[in-house]
């Protein structure tokens, strides 16, 4: 016995989704050619009409009550097709125009599936595409990239950014997309990256569970000099404002000398921010410092002496936010070395020779499932 497909009723939006699937039930049924001109080589009447009839109940089955009356006077099928394409199909400019705007500024919501977003703009293409307007592939993988949310930014510049790629393909970026969403719901609260171990941000406080359940807060007492650790120096017993160091007092050559990136820590462990333990005696220096970024794309820093693992590149640039592009001299791995003797590594480093600060990208620890 043949399988019965049904469709969903045309009630009068989508009509190029639903000639899509309709034509396939009239095919399926050998009855398609009965909603155009009738072929010359059919010169049987009877099945001509066994034809028609069939693709007429096709038709009427698959229409909603509010659009059946519409065609309730027509006899055969070419006249409902016909009806149906220009009362549902006009091709007039108002028609495209409204759909290219749709098209356009269509955004995905944060809370709706990645698979209903794509589904919404290829049907889009699909009516564009019936009224004449054809779409090129690498403009529909960057509609689809446009549509997406804030929280797709890192996504969108790891795609557009590679060197390599000058060309996107539509289903590639669709594949993107999905792959993500699945890493994000797998994502959860897991964090065994050690680079979310090094850069927790204390906020002061502590959170102990009770024994009857209930949690309790308290904030953190203040700290005596003699365990406070100077940030400039690394000495205990004074404050980086107090530091000898950084008045001259042991101005030596030893100790203007870089010692690498440290990082310096609160007395419960947990780190504060990093900074490199190299001593000025006149002012303190910004690319001596790493700084905690939410808008830069990568970790970059100007120093290519603190790199342990190094790889020239060329071609890469970065924007500033006054859209001046700096160049990208190489990437590679920078080791920190923690309040505890533990050393740390940050992974895939841009060197940007001019670039003024050390700069920590929020999004990359983001996506390794960091806690900042």
């Amino acid at each position: 016995m043949a399988a019965k497909y049904e469709i969903e009723r045309f009630n009068g939006s989508n009509f190029s989704l639903w000639k899509m699937r309709i034509k396939t039930i009239l095919r399926k049924d050998n009855c398609l050619a009965a909603i155009g001109d009738r072929p010359a080589k059919i010169t049987d009447n009877a099945k001509w009409n066994e034809m028609d009839d069939n693709a007429i109940a096709n038709i009427h089955l698959a229409l909603a009550d509010e659009v059946i009356s519409s065609v309730a006077e027509k006899k055969i099928a070419k006249e409902i097709w016909e009806t149906l394409t220009k009362l549902y199909e006009s091709k007039s400019l108002h028609n495209k125009i409204f759909l290219k705007r749709r098209l356009y500024t269509i955004r995905m919501a944060e809370t709706m599936a990645v698979t209903d977003h794509i589904n919404t703009i290829r049907t889009l293409f699909s009516q564009l595409t019936t009224l004449g307007q054809q779409i090129e592939e690498s403009e529909r993988a960057e509609l689809l990239l446009q549509s997406l949310p804030d929280s797709y930014d890192q996504l969108i510049i790891n795609l557009t950014n590679n060197i390599l790629t000058d060309y996107l393909v539509f289903d590639d970026v669709a594949a993107a997309i999905l792959e993500e969403e699945n890493r994000r719901k797998n994502k959860g609260d897991k964090n065994s990256s050690n680079q979310a171990e090094a850069l927790l941000v204390s906020r002061g406080r502590s959170t102990e569970r009770g024994s009857n359940g209930s949690q309790r807060q308290w904030r953190s007492k203040s700290k005596s000099k003699k365990t406070v650790k100077c940030y400039n120096c690394g000495r205990k017993g004074h404050f980086k404002k107090d530091c000898w160091f950084k008045k001259g007092i042991e101005n030596t050559a030893e100790s203007s000398k870089p010692q690498g990136c440290v990082a310096s820590t609160s007395e419960d462990g947990e780190v504060l921010y990093s900074e490199a333990a190299t001593i000025s005696t006149d002012r303190e220096e910004l690319t001596e410092v790493w700084l905690i970024d939410s808008g830069a794309t990568w970790h970059m820093t100007p120093n290519r002496d603190w790199f342990h693992t190094y790889e020239p590149i060329s071609g890469g640039k970065v924007f500033m936010g006054d859209n001046h592009a700096l160049e990208i001299a190489g990437i590679g791995n920078i080791k920190l070395k923690m309040y505890d003797g533990l050393i740390r590594t940050i992974t895939g480093v841009r060197h940007v020779k001019d670039l003024k600060k050390n700069l920590l990208s929020v999004g990359q620890f983001d996506s390794l499932g960091c806690k900042i």
